[in-house]
C-alpha cells in the first residue's frame, strides 16, 4: 500500500535508491551508537556487493519498476510466489533443507489464500505483461539473495549487515534512476513524503533487519510464510482504516492462508523419552 502511493507521487527508482540509502544510514549509526563493528574485511565487501546487487538492486528494483503499471494486488500476488522459489533454492546446496509433505501442503495453501485474498480487489483492465514479469524475475531475485544470505555466514552484527546491504542497494538504485532522468521527475508532496518515511523506518529498518535475522536462524520454509501474511495485514487495515469492502471470499482466504501458515509452523510431536 505504501509502496503504490510512494510510486505513484516519486519516480520510483530514485524512491528507492533514497529509501534504502536512508535506512543503511539509519542502520550504520545505529550500530555505531551501540559499539558494533562497522568496517568490512576485503571478502565482507564482496559477499555484501553480491547480496545488494540481488536482494536490493534486482529484486526491489525490478518490484517497485514493475509496482508503476500493474495494480498493486496483482503485484501482491505475484509476491506471494517468494515462498515457493525460496523453498525451491533452499533445498540445493550443503546446507539444503528438503521440505517435508506438510511444507509443501502450507506452501500450497498459504498461496490460495492469497489468491482468495487478494483477487476479489482487481483492477478492471488489461495489464502488461512485461511488468508482471519483471516483478516475477525479482522476486527469484529476491530468494536468490536470501540464499546466499543463508550460506555466507557473514560473521557481522545484525544492523551493520542490514545497514551495508541497504546503503550498497540504495546507491546502486539512485544511480539507476539519476541516469533514468529521476531527477528531473522528483517533486515533493505530502503523500509522497508520508509514504516514503513509512517504507524507510517500517518497511526498511524494522522489517528488513527481522528478515535478515530469520534468514539465519530458520528453515526456508518457515521463512517464507511471511509472504503470505502480509496480504492479510493489507486487507484487514485496508478495511478497519480506509473503509474498504471486506468480502466473504477474502475471510475465507485468511483461513486458507493462516492454515497454510499454521501447517508450515506447528510444531513437529516431540519423540517419547525411554523410560528409566
Amino acid at each position: 500500500m505504501a509502496g503504490r502511493i510512494a510510486v505513484h507521487y516519486l519516480p520510483a527508482l530514485l524512491m528507492a535508491g533514497v529509501r534504502f540509502g536512508t535506512a543503511g544510514l539509519i542502520m550504520l549509526a545505529l550500530a555505531r551508537f551501540s559499539g558494533e563493528r562497522i568496517w568490512l574485511k576485503p571478502p565482507e565487501r564482496i559477499q555484501l556487493l553480491i547480496l545488494a546487487l540481488l536482494g536490493f538492486v534486482i529484486a526491489n528494483g525490478a518490484g517497485v519498476w514493475g509496482l508503476q503499471y500493474i495494480a498493486s494486488n496483482k503485484s501482491a500476488l505475484l509476491n506471494a510466489t517468494v515462498p515457493c522459489w525460496i523453498v525451491l533454492l533452499g533445498t540445493f546446496g550443503p546446507k539444503g533443507h528438503r521440505p517435508r509433505w506438510r511444507t509443501l501442503l502450507g506452501l500450497l495453501l498459504g498461496f490460495c489464500g492469497a489468491v482468495l485474498v487478494l483477487q476479489p480487489r482487481a483492477e478492471v483492465g488489461s495489464t502488461e505483461l512485461f511488468p508482471e514479469l519483471m516483478i516475477l524475475f525479482g522476486c527469484v531475485a529476491w530468494a536468490c539473495s536470501t540464499m546466499c544470505l543463508r550460506r555466507f555466514e557473514l560473521q557481522l552484527p545484525i544492523k551493520t549487515l542490514i545497514g551495508w546491504q541497504m546503503l550498497l542497494g540504495g546507491v546502486g538504485l539512485a544511480l539507476l534512476g539519476l541516469a533514468g532522468g529521476d531527477a528531473a521527475r522528483w517533486h515533493w508532496s505530502w503523500p509522497g513524503v508520508v509514504a516514503l518515511s513509512y517504507l524507510i523506518i517500517f518497511a526498511s529498518c524494522l522489517a528488513h533487519t527481522a528478515y535478515a535475522w530469520l534468514a539465519t536462524r530458520t528453515t526456508p520454509a518457515h521463512l517464507g510464510t511471511y509472504s503470505y501474511v502480509n496480504p492479510l495485514i493489507a486487507t484487514t487495515l485496508g478495511w478497519l482504516i480506509l473503509g474498504e469492502e471486506l468480502t466473504a471470499t477474502q475471510l475465507l482466504g485468511m483461513v486458507v492462508s493462516v492454515s497454510g501458515v499454521l501447517a508450515i509452523n506447528w510444531p513437529r510431536r516431540m519423540q517419547r523419552q525411554p523410560k528409566r
